[in-house]
């Protein structure tokens, strides 16, 4: 099921070659705009694995970090591993296990998805926003 879906990325490749020299207001403004989409993909994803009574903690496993760089902001969210929170079982309600039968729920990539035009909303805002501060 994950690897039907894809992504196309390249309009906001084309947006961070033009952002290379912008002010770091945009930075701080796009980096917000990113941590809200993530809150939202986690809390989405969350309540989808909520309530299975052989894994009640696996909801508590899908975290997300942010990662500033040179390079640019990073946002990763997913199932946390070794912290007690079941977070491998949540790996495997999301990718499956085809040998043993078990096929794959998707859940993550579903909360991704609903929440990708609130994650373009968000960067539009927030650039428009950081432009017009900035007198660009």
């Amino acid at each position: 099921m994950a690897d039907d879906v894809t992504i196309d990325t390249s309009e906001l490749d084309r947006l961070v070659v033009d952002l290379t020299n912008a002010p770091v207001s945009i930075a701080r403004q796009v980096r917000s705009a990113l941590q809200v989409s993530a809150q939202y993909v986690k809390e989405s994803w969350r309540e989808k694995l909520a309530g299975n009574a052989y894994a009640p903690r696996v909801p508590f496993s899908i975290t997300y970090d942010t990662k500033i760089s040179d390079d640019g902001i990073e946002v990763e969210i997913g199932a946390q591993k070794g912290t007690g929170r079941q977070g491998g079982v949540a790996l495997l309600l999301e990718y499956g296990a085809p040998r043993r039968g078990l096929a794959p729920r998707g859940y993550g990539l579903a909360a991704l998805q609903e929440n990708l035009e609130d994650l373009e909303r968000g960067i539009s805002r927030a650039l428009g926003s950081a432009l017009q501060d900035n007198d660009l």
